[in-house]
């Protein structure tokens, strides 16, 4: 009897590896070869979910932010605006092990959209979903008085934005300065600016 396969859990297996290949080797060095042998399968077996490299590094920088979404959505569930927005930003940031290797993968990414229209596009559509997420924070803690209504709601957007890509970077190339508590510490100091009381 032909053995049944999962293709999602299939798929999450190869992404899941490839994160690991990308925070080991990064992602100039980052193959199909290594990333089939970081899941245990063969290279048949990946080209069968994927079409390219290309099309596993996309794979794995929308499963990165889904992934953050995911965790944003449940951590902020029926919280006020302002510890929602907390919340969330904290969410985003490579605060352990696991956000971490996220932000490997999307900084990898990012260096890669430099020359790369298709992986530029995918990158820029990423941050339109961010930044309307985001927007609906700052409208939200706004439109209920807890934060400010002097301050653009366009430009907080973009210094969270600006944070969240900072932080991220720092706490991969000076992570002894940049620790969580330091970057927690930073959030603090971003909303109590912010913060109408």
């Amino acid at each position: 009897m032909p053995k049944i396969v999962d293709h999602d859990q299939r798929r999450q297996e190869v992404l899941a590896a490839t994160w690991r290949v990308i925070a080991r080797v990064g992602l100039d060095a980052t193959t199909i070869r290594r990333i089939a042998d970081e899941a245990g399968h063969s290279v048949g077996v990946l080209t069968h979910y994927f079409r390219d490299k290309a099309d596993i590094l996309s794979s794995a920088h929308l499963l990165a932010f889904a992934r953050a979404r995911a965790r944003i959505a449940e951590a902020t569930e029926g919280r006020s605006s302002m510890e929602a927005l907390r919340l969330a930003l904290l969410e985003a940031l490579p605060l352990d092990d696991e956000r971490l290797l996220e932000a490997h993968v999307d900084v990898s990414f990012l260096g890669h959209t430099v020359g790369n229209a298709h992986l530029r596009q995918i990158r820029s559509a990423s941050n339109a979903s961010s930044r309307a997420m985001w927007g609906s924070f700052v409208a939200r803690a706004q439109d209920c008085g807890e934060m400010r209504r002097d301050e653009d709601a366009g430009f907080i957007v973009d210094e969270i934005q600006a944070l969240i890509e900072s932080l991220s970077i720092q706490a991969i190339i000076d992570p002894e300065r940049m620790t969580p508590e330091h970057q927690s510490a930073l959030v603090s100091r971003f909303l109590s600016r912010l913060s109408a009381t």
